[in-house]
């Protein structure tokens, strides 16, 4: 089964939901939406649903049984603005003339025992990817402990600013306290690359859009991001 936690999941639907009704994007989201790791599909369908959203949507999908399963949901919604096909996200998300990406990206540091939600040596080099794609907007769910000051520096140098964004915290579960993805976490944050109180960390739905016109609010998202002082799992604050 592709990997589904409803905290998390519930999160990143209310995240698309807030992009969906955006009035702003209008004119970005006639040309749709492309979807890194659809998972259970879950999301995107109550997002879409809650808005009565028309808006297309490809998701990709790279493990065979999880595409099967999102298949299977979207389905059952009776959506057909949503298809999820299976395949890899950086060879095909610019087949189709979609401006905005979206992901629930993989941010653990380390493989553990669920190396799907692997997101490399920080956890950020999946998003930091998806960033240098060249879409006109993005949204992503970011993690505090995952190199997020990194993750906001690289945006804002590849053009964008910070939109709009939302924020919760996060209990550490089971993928999170496995020993070598907790000791990793802890080599971040010694490191002053993760950021976390010994029991949660925060999650932020963060929307970027190319360009210098607007509003940047990267400054209160660092703030939040990097407000927990921890520097292990289940260990004192320092």
């Amino acid at each position: 089964m592709p990997f589904f936690d409803p905290i998390e999941s519930g999160f990143y639907a209310s995240c698309l939901e807030n992009l969906l009704a955006d009035i702003r994007l209008g004119p970005v989201l006639t040309d749709g939406l492309v979807e890194l790791g659809a998972g259970t599909g879950i999301p995107m369908v109550e997002a879409l649903r809650r808005q009565e959203s028309t808006v297309a949507v490809r998701g990709f999908e790279l493990d065979e049984r999880s595409q099967r399963v999102a298949a299977s949901v979207v389905e059952k919604s009776g959506l057909a603005n949503y298809q999820v096909v299976h395949g890899d996200f950086f060879d095909g998300a610019h087949a189709g003339n979609e401006r905005c990406a979206v992901a629930n990206p993989p941010y653990l540091p380390a493989p553990g025992d669920a190396p799907e939600l692997w997101g490399g040596d920080t956890g950020a080099e999946i998003s930091r990817r998806v960033l240098s794609e060249g879409f006109e907007t993005v949204l992503l769910l970011v993690s505090s402990i995952s190199d997020p000051v990194g993750l906001l520096a690289h945006a804002r140098a590849a053009g964008y600013r910070v939109s709009d964004w939302m924020a919760r915290p996060i209990v550490f579960g089971a993928f999170t306290r496995d020993s070598q993805v907790s000791r990793r976490v802890g080599e971040l944050a010694r490191d002053g690359h993760a950021f976390f109180t010994p029991e949660t960390y925060v999650i932020a739905g963060v929307t970027w859009v190319a360009g210098p016109a607007g509003p940047d609010d990267i400054e209160a998202l660092t703030q939040v991001l990097t407000a927990g002082h921890a520097s292990a799992i289940g260990g004192a604050a320092a």
